[in-house]
């Protein structure tokens, strides 16, 4: 009887710290898609039924009168901006804020033909915005 009642409050508790975070684009007002614990948005492309850019694209063209989407890769938050005046303001005015965008975070040589202005990050980000 107890390992049955330990069990279920392990369950509890993992479902949820798994969903803890899921409300966040809820309470923002911005629109999204309901999670799955632990995995969010993004369980197709943990299975390998869907690449990374085809399940964005899917999600950027299902709200198609919003300015920006939610989105969760696992445990994190993401935001897929669709308007083109709020992406020039991120690019332009407001990088600052968007500085560490951690696209390639623990890789120290990046590709050369990923040496452009969306796939770098850091320093060499800032480089080659400014160019």
């Amino acid at each position: 009887m107890i390992a049955i009642i330990v069990a279920l409050i392990t369950i509890a508790v993992l479902y949820l710290y798994g969903t803890k975070d899921y409300k966040y684009w809820e309470k923002k007002g911005i629109k999204h898609e309901k999670p799955i614990p632990f995995l969010g948005n993004n369980a197709r492309n943990f299975l390998m039924r869907m690449s990374t850019t085809e399940l964005l694209v899917e999600m950027y063209w299902k709200y198609p009168n919003e300015k920006v989407v939610g989105f969760y890769r696992a445990f994190r938050r993401e935001l897929i901006i669709r308007d083109p005046e709020i992406a020039k303001r991120v690019l332009t005015t407001d990088f600052v804020h968007f500085y560490p965008r951690g696209i390639n975070p623990h890789k120290k040589h990046i590709e050369p033909m990923l040496r452009n202005i969306f796939f770098v990050d850091g320093d060499v980000w800032r480089l080659l915005r400014h160019v």
